[in-house]
């Protein structure tokens, strides 16, 4: 009788229920929110929120970094106060930088042995180009104290809080080189990829045919529907690289579901109205198109036609504006200001040559080169606003430092084995860096968090599919 009476299930710990309740917390407090957006409300829900990142980034922690690797192609922002907002790499990346540093005491094989030429060859031109990078960042952190000299010690603090951003976009690198660490988790890291390409365009579709915005963008503000989405010109990047990963996905298993996916990028980018993008793309074309097969070529081209016609009527007069540098138009202004804003940085690096004003401290000193006395923001040219911001010394270091990011997807392409993700990505390494150096030319989108996450993502997926490929078990 005893064997026959059903066993009572045992009472659940405190430690079984208290993720229950933290959801239960959280969604009381978004409904309350969301009925009353006062900051009694707002503010213990945004408390649990982070407790519970910070909580995912330990427990999960490559979970975490798939989701920043989604981030630097559809960006999920919450506005905090005035300008300022929250991103995934602000609550996920403490945690996971702890939950690394964890990691690195405790595992097994951290690092990666010269054991065959190949990867000797490979581990020697990641270092070149790690430390070139490395000796970049560091010359523009000395370059703040300029600034503290020339415009006061609160200018410095605010152009290093962009040295920060800039630097959460770079950690991305070794989190990704220490994470990726076999084949499975190379294919889960680019399958986020193209999951967060999906995720892109639908919510620009939605946004442009719903909410009715004028510009597709890649960030999504959650609490600002006044204005949902935003960074047009940094979406065109993220098409882009997008674009890329379909065709190394085509490339290597042939699917109708790239060339869907491919249509409606181009359409996406038409939506956000990037003259910077548009560019970009038209390089990668001249460089990566040539060995493409006739019969795809023309698909694509066919396609992309059927598009056209989908356009909205405000992308072919922005063009045109451009074109033709229409009188009275926001795009002649804008033409006009970024060269005056050319003349006034050129007389700002006459008086500091060599090592400039500082990182980002053109802002700063503008108003004193002009006779309009106009605060410029930025240069509208990243190179120009390194020479400006570190002088010759700076644009030096940039020089070598992109020197070495090409060199290094060519080593990765003479090594890796023929057909692999890694010799695939290293056809596609010189067009797509090539055509995001372009987009640079007429804006400053390296930097920031996000176009920085992208090329440190890219470059740190192909490094490890190139070591996974030379039989890597680190």
């Amino acid at each position: 009788m005893i064997a026959a009476t059903p066993a009572r299930a045992p009472f659940p710990t405190p430690s079984a229920w208290w993720p229950v309740a933290l959801i239960l917390g959280v969604a009381l407090l978004a409904g309350l929110t969301a009925g009353d957006p006062a900051p009694h409300w707002a503010l213990p829900l945004g408390a649990l929120v982070l407790l519970w990142a910070l909580y995912a980034g330990v427990r999960w922690p490559f979970t975490s970094l798939r989701v920043l690797l989604g981030s630097t192609i559809l960006l999920v922002v919450c506005r905090v106060s005035g300008l300022r907002s929250a991103t995934p790499f602000d609550v996920l990346l403490p945690s996971l930088l702890l939950a690394t540093w964890f990691d690195r005491l405790t595992h097994r094989a951290a690092t990666l042995a010269a054991d065959t030429p190949e990867r000797a060859t490979l581990l020697a031109a990641e270092r070149r180009f790690v430390r070139s990078v490395q000796v970049f960042f560091a010359a523009a952190g000395l370059s703040l104290l300029q600034i503290g000299m020339l415009s006061g010690w609160a200018s410095a603090g605010d152009s290093g809080l962009m040295l920060f951003r800039a630097l959460q976009g770079v950690i991305l690198y070794p989190l990704c080189r220490h994470w990726l660490r076999d084949h499975a988790r190379i294919g889960q890291a680019w399958n986020a990829l193209f999951v967060a390409g999906i995720a892109l365009v639908a919510v620009n579709l939605l946004g442009v045919l719903v909410w009715q915005v004028p510009r597709a963008g890649m960030t999504f503000f959650v609490n600002n529907w006044d204005a949902p989405l935003a960074s047009p010109n940094e979406a065109g990047a993220a098409v882009l690289i997008v674009g890329v990963v379909l065709m190394v996905r085509e490339a290597m298993r042939p699917d109708a579901r790239n060339l869907a996916l491919g249509l409606l990028l181009v359409l996406m980018l038409a939506l956000t109205q990037s003259r910077s993008a548009l560019l970009a793309w038209g390089v990668f074309g001249l460089f990566a198109l040539r060995g493409l097969k006739p019969g795809r070529l023309i698909a694509g081209v066919l396609g992309t036609a059927m598009l056209l016609p989908l356009l909205p009527s405000s992308f072919w007069t922005r063009m045109m504006r451009t074109v033709v540098v229409e009188k009275g138009s926001f795009e002649a202004f804008s033409f006009f200001q970024r060269v005056y804003g050319w003349q006034t940085a050129w007389k700002v690096f006459l008086d500091h040559p060599i090592t400039g004003v500082g990182y980002l401290g053109y802002r700063f000193v503008s108003s004193r080169y002009n006779e309009l006395r106009i605060v410029f923001g930025t240069v509208e040219n990243y190179y120009y606003e390194i020479l400006v911001s570190m002088g010759i010394v700076g644009l030096a270091l940039l020089v070598w430092a992109t020197i070495e990011l090409y060199r290094l997807g060519r080593t990765i392409g003479r090594v890796a084995p023929q057909g692999s993700l890694a010799h695939h990505m290293a056809r596609f390494h010189t067009p797509l860096v090539t055509a995001l150096l372009v987009a640079n030319m007429t804006g400053d989108n390296l930097v920031g968090t996000v176009s920085l996450a992208q090329l440190a993502m890219w470059t740190a997926v192909m490094v490890r599919a190139g070591h996974d490929a030379l039989g890597s078990r680190a």
